[in-house]
């Protein structure tokens, strides 16, 4: 009996493997085409956000997924049959009588009865077929066509949002706002447009999120849950840790102090005010010394404007 080789019996043992990560990979293609958004593909997984990113990355899969959330409709693969899965039941469809609806009566000819239509009824001058009523949700485009003309008015901010759309005085609750987008066909949308804007606010406020926050009127824990919601936790993290590396990087000693006595409140809100000022003040310190109490001195060593100057010395005295 012929001994069986090692690259056959790993190749047995891999092809389940290879299998079950196509089939997870198609999944997720197809709910990300499904949903657009990353947010509510973790959502219906059951995953965190890290969680799904790790899951794509591990796949290979994250700029295929995310060509298909920015993508329309006419980028989607084509759909086709699962070979071997049950087909549904067949559709019986309705006879057209459009022909007949619309065709033109000739004189003398008698006028064919829609169906379901009274026969006594006084016919329509012209012959034509009286029209149907409205569908129901004949509503839904005329409700997409206002929160859109209301979005483009007071831009992708919630708080304006609620308060124009809600009565005077009594601006609609988040949960409301965002059913409305939702039944309108308009929370990809939405999403999109506030991924935008929170993009572009961080880069303008060089990634102060009180300065976001404020900007918003948001609280500073609802900017965060926004932030999450919308799948830019990481992005904007990176940011601000671009912006770090740029406050850590500034030469001394006009640079380091201008920046701390000018922009502490930025540096408080990245979180390294104070390692910033401990290696300021270290160096300041000695140039105090050899002054001798004087801040005309330690302006010039330092190179400091008056202001600047008594900042740093208010610092170094407590």
């Amino acid at each position: 009996m012929a001994a069986t080789s090692p690259k056959a019996r790993s190749g047995r043992g891999t092809r389940p493997v290879a299998q079950d990560r196509r089939a997870r990979a198609e999944r997720l293609l197809s709910l990300f085409a499904w949903h657009r958004d990353a947010p509510l593909v973790a959502r219906s997984l059951g995953l965190s956000l890290d969680e799904l990113y790790a899951e794509l990355d591990e796949l290979k899969l994250r700029r295929k997924a995310y060509r298909l959330t920015r993508g329309s409709e006419f980028d989607l693969p084509v759909a086709r049959a699962v070979p071997g899965a049950p087909s549904g039941p067949p559709v019986r469809r309705r006879a057209r009588s459009a022909r007949t609806e619309s065709a033109p009566a000739v004189e003398g000819e008698a006028t064919p009865t829609p169906a379901g239509a009274d026969p006594d009824a006084a016919p329509v001058a012209g012959g034509a077929v009286p029209p149907r009523p409205a569908a129901r949700g004949s509503a839904v485009p005329d409700q997409a066509a206002e929160l859109l003309a209301v979005l483009a008015k007071v831009g992708p901010r919630r708080g304006a949002l609620a308060a124009r759309l809600g009565a005077p005085g009594h601006p609609l609750p988040e949960r409301v706002l965002l059913a409305r987008f939702r039944a309108a066909g308009l929370e990809r949308e939405l999403g999109q447009r506030e991924r935008d804007l929170l993009r572009g606010l961080f880069a303008r406020h060089r990634g102060a999120a009180r300065a976001v926050a404020a900007e918003l009127e948001l609280q500073p824990e609802a900017l965060q849950r926004l932030v999450r919601d919308r799948g830019l936790a990481g992005e904007i993290e990176s940011l601000r840790d671009r912006f770090r590396t740029e406050a850590r990087a500034r030469r001394w000693p006009r640079e380091q102090i201008e920046q701390l006595v000018r922009r502490r409140a930025w540096l408080e809100d990245l979180g390294i005010a104070a390692e910033l000022e401990g290696e300021v003040l270290s160096r300041a310190r000695l140039a105090w010394e050899r002054s001798g109490g004087s801040v005309a001195r330690l302006r010039r060593e330092l190179r400091l404007s008056e202001s600047d100057a008594r900042a740093l010395q208010a610092l170094l005295a407590r």
